[in-house]
């Protein structure tokens, strides 16, 4: 390329090629896969199990291996066309893969585990979990039904559709039928039965991308099933892409497989020190890259050689497992898109348990697959790359500016594109599923006013508004349970049924569109406001609005607010380091030890939460020999920080302990105090080692501890996770006038065991006015089990 034509490029904004392809859509029967084409895009489904075999855009193909559902279609599988274009002239074709499997049920399978060698070779996995080579998997197998380790039960599951959402054959108080599997009890997975699984893919004249769906089947007479992961996966893509893109700040270049592979394990098979490559010296770890699934646009990969992207667009949450704080994995290293429906990442979603005896449906999807380009990409010059490459490692990476901005044009792109995808939900096209059309479903509006006398401001910023099924009893399996709720499985946790969820205004108000009929809770939580809506009982009827009114909301307050440090908003983003930009890099538990060497001590009134309050509470590092002695700043860097092992053992059990960590609040009474006094506590997320909690004193005395729901937002790289709020009682005349100190300490251990941040408040009820009776410790909002 001439110097002037590199001139001019660097003036100009990156264009997206404009789809001018109208051609009608052509499926092509094979034998033993379908090929459809619409011009644009080409895609060959094998029709033994569903999966894709050959995914071709702007003539490149994406795929290096077969792409999948994780559970696919099992048991007697037929292959059929449902939307055959040559009956509409060309406009969609859909092809479909359904597996009838009714397993046995005086003879459950055991569940979980990888394909064994001859589901293999009849095609029933696709390759190995998601990771590929780099040995970095998601505790899956492709077209299996995954172990059952960290991630959770196997097996195949969904909510139900032909009752209207309800539980089918449900008994008093939320209990499930009398035809239970016993307590604990795991389902089996697909291949031992008890699910049918049906995979559709969905082509469409013009467009630059496909859709995907799947519908799961469980019939009364089915034996017990669910599953705790699954998902719809592109795995390993094409190594020209490596561009990641999942927010503003996580809009990046990724390491090469080759530097992956080389890299040295580090605390868990998932993390790796790189040694070599832009970013050696820094810890590539696959948790970096979470969401909030009802947060997200559009996400994926593109490719800075090709000048294409692929991403990944929910048209609609409803069928995400956890609701609106669903937070998992969506991208990571190696080329791998991830859209997960349920799974047990960070203690939320928790995967569904059908019992025997109930009929129950679920539908995930359609999901669309969409795929753009670029007309005039920016191409940086020699000089720049010579400058790129001399920065390997420096822990300041020079990548191209004009890298940056094509990426960020395609991801742009699909953010905009995913507007009219949620826009045209629910499609009419769908048919022969448990899908209901615009006219089957409703929309439920209201206000939320905020009734609170100690409220700053009525306004409810950020508030969000669902509609969920109300809490009902699982099974009480260890899966289950990592809920910290018992048997108890509520929104948050619940993988079996479909929620709706929507932003509503500052002023409260919020309309909640395309409903399923049914019976539903609603829930709502907004920034500033500690604790959660909740309103029982609304029914839900096929086309037929409804206006709730206004709704009064009056949050929890145990005594008058005496101080507080920061605000309710579920996440620790306005702490220090819990800013986009920075959480979910590796490693902050090792660097907060040098960042805080004297731990937290924070003045009310004078310290400034944003920058003197860490966003999370660990151990105190005991050893600094992770540090990069290069490094120009390794406490603040972003990488090249880490010091590179001497050999290939795991360097964690040297560098991942700490001391016992103590934050000390210093705050002032006018007068000694009176009555009781509560510590409100609201943590975006914790780990514990061995059952340690968080030890709470009063002026020299020790007045309780709590012990967290533990959530893996610390050992996974997170601001946020499963919210949950405590609160801790205790005698105020503990409370002197002039100074007084509360201490918070984080026991001894692994340096990615304590908590992760929210907000703290602490409230004096005197005798002088009425409040609610505070719990002695604990959690003030666990769920109640439902009456049997």
């Amino acid at each position: 390329m001439v110097a002037g034509v590199r001139a001019q490029q660097a003036g100009a904004t990156p264009q997206i090629e404009k789809v001018t392809v109208n051609a009608p859509v052509t499926l092509t029967d094979n034998g033993d896969t379908w090929t459809m084409d619409n011009g644009i895009v080409k895609m060959t489904v094998l029709k033994r199990n569903g999966n894709l075999s050959s995914l071709v855009y702007h003539g490149v193909e994406i795929l290096t291996r077969g792409e999948y559902w994780e559970q696919t279609p099992s048991g007697t599988v037929t292959a059929k066309v449902t939307i055959d274009p040559a009956t509409n002239g060309g406009e969609r074709a859909e092809v479909s893969v359904i597996g009838i499997n009714p397993g046995d049920r005086n003879n459950p399978s055991a569940p979980g585990g990888p394909p064994s060698a001859a589901d293999v070779a009849a095609g029933a996995g696709a390759g190995t979990a998601a990771g590929g080579a780099a040995g970095l998997g998601d505790n899956a197998t492709a077209g299996g039904s995954g172990t059952a380790g960290a991630s959770g039960t196997a097996g195949a599951g969904g909510t139900p559709g032909a009752n209207g959402g309800l539980r089918a054959a449900r008994g008093p108080g939320g209990q499930r039928p009398a035809g239970q599997r016993p307590a604990g009890q795991r389902p089996a997975g697909p291949r031992g039965g008890g699910m049918d699984i049906e995979t559709r893919y969905t082509l469409e004249r013009g467009s630059s991308g496909f859709y995907t769906y799947a519908e799961y089947t469980h019939k009364a007479s089915y034996p017990p099933a669910g599953e705790g992961e699954s998902r719809f996966i592109l795995e390993s893509m094409n190594r020209t892409f490596n561009w990641l893109s999942v927010d503003n700040d996580r809009n990046m270049l990724m390491t090469s497989d080759d530097d992956l592979r080389k890299g040295v394990v580090i605390h868990a098979k998932e993390q790796r020190i790189l040694e070599s490559g832009v970013y050696a010296n820094s810890v590539e770890h696959k948790y970096s890259y979470n969401a909030v699934m009802y947060k997200l646009k559009a996400w994926g990969w593109s490719s800075t050689k090709d000048h294409i992207g692929v991403y990944f667009i929910n048209p609609s949450n409803e069928y995400i497992g956890g609701g609106a704080e669903k937070l998992d994995l969506i991208d990571h290293m190696s080329g791998t898109l991830l859209d997960y429906w349920t799974s047990g990442h960070y203690a939320g979603g928790a995967g569904n348990h059908i019992p025997a005896g109930e009929d129950w449906k679920h539908v995930v999807g359609p999901i669309f697959v969409y795929m753009n380009a670029l007309t005039n990409a920016k191409e940086p010059t020699d000089a720049e790359m010579d400058a790129f490459h001399a920065s390997y490692g420096s822990g300041q990476p020079a990548v191209p500016q004009e890298w940056h901005d094509n990426q960020l044009a395609l991801w742009n792109d699909a953010v905009e594109k995913s507007k009219a995808v949620k826009a045209a939900w629910p499609y009419e096209w769908v048919g022969e599923v448990d899908y209901p059309h615009k006219e089957e479903r409703t929309t439920v509006t209201g206000q939320l006013v905020l009734a609170d006398a100690q409220a700053k401001s009525k306004q409810l910023p950020h508030l969000t508004v669902g509609l969920t099924h109300p809490d009902y009893l699982g099974t009480g399996s260890s899966y289950e349970q990592r809920g910290g709720n018992g048997r108890v499985v509520t929104w948050a946790h619940d993988g079996d049924y479909y929620q709706f969820w929507t932003d509503g205004a500052q002023d409260g108000k919020f309309s909640i569109a395309n409903v399923r009929p049914g019976k539903y809770t609603l829930h709502a939580f907004a920034d500033g406001v500690l604790g959660e809506y909740a309103k029982t009982d609304i029914t839900v009827e096929a086309g037929k609005t409804i206006d709730l009114g206004k709704l009064a909301w009056q949050p929890v307050r145990y005594g008058k607010q005496i101080w507080e440090i920061g605000y309710p908003d579920r996440t620790a983003d306005k702490f220090y380091k819990g800013d986009g930009a920075n959480y979910w890099l590796w490693g902050w538990p090792l660097r907060y030890g040098d960042l805080f060497p004297n731990d937290v001590t924070y003045t009310i009134g004078k310290s400034d939460y944003h920058k003197d309050w860490f966003f999370e509470e660990v151990p105190h590092s005991t050893s600094d020999a992770w540090k990069n002695p290069g490094a120009p700043d390794p406490l603040n860097q972003r990488f090249g920080w880490v010091n590179l092992p001497t050999g290939t053992q795991d360097m964690w059990r040297e560098w991942g302990r700490g001391k016992e960590t103590t934050w000390t609040v210093k705050f002032n009474m006018a007068k000694a105090a009176k009555g009781s006094a509560v510590l409100r506590i609201a943590l975006a997320g914790a780990d514990s080692d061995r059952g340690g909690g968080l030890a709470i004193g009063v002026n020299g005395k020790e007045v309780g501890s709590i012990r967290p729901v533990a959530t893996n937002a610390l050992r996974y790289n997170t601001n946020k996770g499963v919210w949950y709020q405590y609160a801790q009682k205790f005698d105020a005349s503990l409370l002197k006038r002039g100074e007084n100190s509360m201490t918070f300490t984080v026991p001894a251990g692994d340096v990615t065991t304590g908590v992760v941040w929210d907000y703290l408040r602490l409230e004096l009820n005197d005798g002088s006015k009425t409040y609610p009776v505070a719990p002695e410790s604990g959690r003030p909002d666990a769920p109640v089990a439902p009456v049997l």
